[in-house]
């Protein structure tokens, strides 16, 4: 089985990668579905919540944690072994496909580049992606730019990919180079 990681940051189209893939007929696991499943559903982690956050409502954890790069960090600490423990678990089940598919935006911050054979990063330019954001979350320019700097530069993930995509116009041309990715991929394997 071929192993590959997507990644990308806030706002770069990853979501409509993966939609693509999936459309295609690819098994793809959304660490952000994944993590959204461990809120609602993880007693440990709700009790950790609401000792360290008060809250089990994402957003507001999720503007504390823009603004706080030490809870910010114990969270990650905390939910990131929960977080693998489900990708190893779509692995197993997963066995008989050829090629399967995994997306984190923290893929590389969290250390689980090292479980796939290839990694796609979804790039876009940075006044896009505050834009989309901005229009997608209803947010403020301000806030927008804030979530948009708290991740790693693109310019860092870029080399440690195997493969960028760059998406900073339409989803018809995102649907394109999804095309073609897979051409390639399917080529290869």
């Amino acid at each position: 089985m071929l192993k590959i990681g997507i990644t990308g940051n806030i706002a770069s189209g990853k979501s409509l990668f993966e939609k693509y893939l999936k459309d295609t007929g690819f098994q793809v696991l959304c660490l952000d579905f994944v993590t959204h499943f461990l809120y609602e559903n993880n007693a440990d982690l709700k009790k950790f919540l609401l000792q360290k956050f008060n809250t089990f409502e994402r957003r507001k954890i999720s503007a504390i944690i823009f603004k706080n790069i030490k809870l910010k960090q114990e969270l990650e600490n905390f939910i990131y072994p929960l977080i693998l423990d489900k990708m190893i678990e779509f692995f197993d089940n997963n066995k008989q496909e050829k090629i399967v598919f995994v997306s984190a935006a923290l893929l590389f911050e969290a250390g689980f580049n090292k479980y796939f054979d290839k990694i796609v990063l979804i790039s876009a330019d940075k006044n896009i992606r505050i834009k989309r954001l901005m229009k997608r979350n209803d947010l403020s320019y301000e806030d927008a730019v804030l979530r948009v700097n708290s991740q790693t530069d693109e310019g860092y993930k870029a080399p440690l990919s195997d493969f960028v995509i760059e998406n900073s116009g339409t989803e018809e041309e995102l649907k394109q180079k999804t095309d073609k990715f897979i051409k390639e991929i399917l080529k290869k394997h």
